[in-house]
């Protein structure tokens, strides 16, 4: 019934859960917004990445496996990639790095920097960012009024699958 509607919301590590979803399992996730993902290890500084990944000099494999940046190349569904540019928690270089690669890899996407929000986006600015976020989901997943919308001509699973 819906479930070829299905979407990954996510922000910090459920942005990094919501990427990963749409990246590695594209038959189940027809779409997903990332905000602030931490989507390269290695630049992630907190104390429990080395508790579970080891030490990056030590195991770099660990932190090459799960970095989203490899994988940019097989993104197949629609992604936003949100991030406030003054976080001091999951530094804008992960939504940079991940871009680059995307845009590398030819990969549509969509970027929306936060300018002046940190790691949280609070007040007015948080309804407005929902909204925008509501609104590439229903038109990524071809929703209007709840309901399944008419199908245009444009981005389909299938335009975006790469033929090689």
């Amino acid at each position: 019934m819906w479930t070829d509607r299905s979407f990954e919301y996510g922000w910090s590590f459920s942005g990094y859960l919501a990427a990963a979803a749409v990246l590695r399992h594209p038959e189940i996730f027809h779409a997903a917004v990332a905000g602030a993902a931490p989507a390269d290890r290695r630049l992630y500084d907190t104390h429990w990445e080395e508790r579970f990944l080891g030490h990056p000099d030590v195991l770099p494999e660990n932190y090459e496996r799960n970095s989203l940046l490899s994988e940019a190349a097989g993104l197949t569904r629609p992604l936003m990639l949100v991030h406030g540019l003054a976080d001091d928690n999951v530094a804008v270089a992960h939504m940079l790095r991940f871009s680059a690669a995307l845009l590398a890899a030819g990969r549509p996407h969509t970027v929306l920097p936060l300018s002046g929000a940190g790691h949280r986006v609070v007040r007015s600015a948080a309804g407005n960012l929902l909204l925008l976020e509501r609104d590439f989901l229903k038109k990524s997943l071809g929703v209007e009024h709840g309901r399944p919308a008419a199908r245009t001509p444009g981005r389909t699973p299938e335009s975006c699958t790469s033929k090689s």
